[in-house]
């Protein structure tokens, strides 16, 4: 699938001009990031869904991004499509000067997968670390959007993830608190049109069309599932601002608690 080399992003220890105390960048009199900071290239993993998304973004905008449709093999690709992305773009992880990662909701596995893999390179290498919520991520690539974006999420256990977002702005606005639930009691509850997007969308394809009519829009099935591109830029932006997180601290957001964690509560 991709190529690997044959030492590891997680252990090159080298010397990075980025370290924790200095990750709010620095401001001029007038309050205005200075450009050392906003020269930075940033890395961007979204492991969210069955789709494994990886992006490069730097001064002007998105450099690469690539998607892979593991399935949630994320442990075996995520790494290797790092690696391919950086050196296809002519670069190294030296090049990076932070990290930006999908926090979830979305696959327990994969999100861990994802943070873990970002912390461990934002700690090898002394490097900011900014997390973005998966939904307003999936919202983020469809701006100025007639209708509420909402990504759908498969939760399993016949649920989604669901967000409800206003994508008119700059950035993705929450129109409520993220969620899980039933697709059919989400549908009851906002009878009103919205664009649909994400692999819950396209499970329940059939139920939101028939309770919706036509106030109900879709996506293609084909459009890709992560949204690494939106993860790189946004995730750039937010820390040339300093809004970074301390990788010790940075923890998944479920929504629920994990399928492991409730079978030992209920055999308890």
């Amino acid at each position: 699938m991709f190529a690997t080399g044959k030492r590891s992003l997680l252990t090159d220890r080298t010397a990075s001009p980025y370290h924790w105390a200095d990750r709010v960048p620095h401001a001029d009199a007038f309050g205005d990031p200075i450009t050392s900071e906003t020269s930075m290239i940033v890395l961007g993993i979204d492991t969210a869904t069955p789709g494994l998304g990886v992006a490069l973004a730097g001064p002007e905008g998105l450099i690469a991004e690539a998607m892979v449709g593991t399935g949630l093999r994320h442990a075996q690709g995520l790494l290797p499509a790092v690696e391919w992305l950086l050196g296809t773009s002519e670069m190294s992880v030296q090049d990076l000067g932070a990290v930006a990662v999908t926090l979830g909701p979305g696959s327990f596995t994969a999100v861990r997968i994802g943070l873990n893999t970002a912390k461990g390179l934002c700690m090898g290498r002394n490097l900011p670390l900014v997390g973005i919520s998966s939904l307003a991520a999936a919202a983020a690539r469809h701006p100025q959007c007639a209708w509420p974006v909402v990504p759908w999420f498969d939760a399993k256990r016949k649920e989604v993830y669901a967000g409800r977002y206003d994508t008119s702005g700059p950035y993705p606005r929450a129109l409520e608190p993220d969620d899980v639930i039933a697709p059919d009691l989400w549908l009851a509850r906002h009878p009103g049109p919205a664009l649909f997007v994400g692999d819950g969308a396209v499970l329940y394809r059939d139920l939101i069309t028939s309770r919706l009519g036509d106030k109900a829009h879709l996506t293609p099935a084909w459009e890709p599932l992560a949204s690494a591109g939106v993860v790189a830029v946004w995730g750039r932006e937010r820390a040339i601002r300093g809004e970074v997180l301390d990788p010790d601290q940075a923890a998944p957001v479920y929504l629920r608690r994990p399928q492991a964690l409730l079978t030992q509560s209920h055999a308890r």
